[in-house]
């Protein structure tokens, strides 16, 4: 399947400390008014929905890089809200934004500088360093795992899983989305792991530098 596939001009979903990748599953609870508008007529369409970060805790500049999204599941709850999932097809690279009348934005956008979303997906070397960096977070952040469900999780589909779900910032998240492949996101959350295990939460001088 190509990139000609997918719609050019798609709505988009601006939403801080939330990103979704490709082949990765997001669950989303729709309430405000516009969102659901925007979900409304995406089922009526081909289901596509742009997942964004805004770049700033208010205003409406938002991330250049952004994921698309497929509705795969769709509920509507008795009040009226939405809740839907979101499965992650490729990135997208924001190219404008259109002037339009619907209370949700739209955007067109160019799926071509990440054509390797598209990929079978190979599970990516040395993931001993991604279990054990994991279970070193895990303990210092003293969470409660399934270990045996983690382990049968298919590495490719567990960095993405990580990557959206771990409590890391918005540019954090960020950072991993604009990843050139899975291989360096990886990297990158194993150094995001490894750098909440060692922080002193008193020291706030420590920085560090993503591929």
């Amino acid at each position: 399947m190509s990139a000609l596939t997918y719609p050019d001009i798609i709505p988009i979903f601006p939403l801080g400390g939330t990103i979704l990748l490709p082949q990765a599953v997001l669950p989303l609870h729709i309430f405000e008014p516009r969102y659901k508008q925007m979900v409304e007529k995406a089922m009526e369409r081909d289901s596509f929905i742009g997942m964004l970060q805004p770049v700033g805790e208010e205003g409406e500049e938002v991330h250049t890089i952004g994921c698309l999204g497929k509705i795969v599941q769709f509920q509507q709850l008795p009040n009226s809200n939405y809740l839907v999932q979101l499965h992650g097809v490729l990135r997208f690279m924001l190219v404008g934004e259109l002037n339009v009348d619907t209370m949700y934005r739209q955007a067109q956008v160019d799926y071509s500088p990440f054509l390797v979303d598209l990929d079978e997906p190979r599970p990516p070397e040395k993931c001993e360093d991604l279990q054990r960096a994991f279970r070193e977070y895990v303990e210092k952040k003293q969470l409660q795992i399934e270990w045996d469900k983690i382990e049968n999780i298919p590495s490719h589909f567990l960095v993405n899983i990580l990557c959206m779900n771990l409590d890391f910032s918005g540019l954090e998240k960020q950072a991993l989305l604009e990843s050139p492949d899975l291989g360096a996101r990886m990297e990158n959350l194993v150094t995001l792991m490894e750098m909440a295990v060692a922080e002193d939460p008193h020291d706030d001088s420590f920085s560090y530098q993503l591929n």
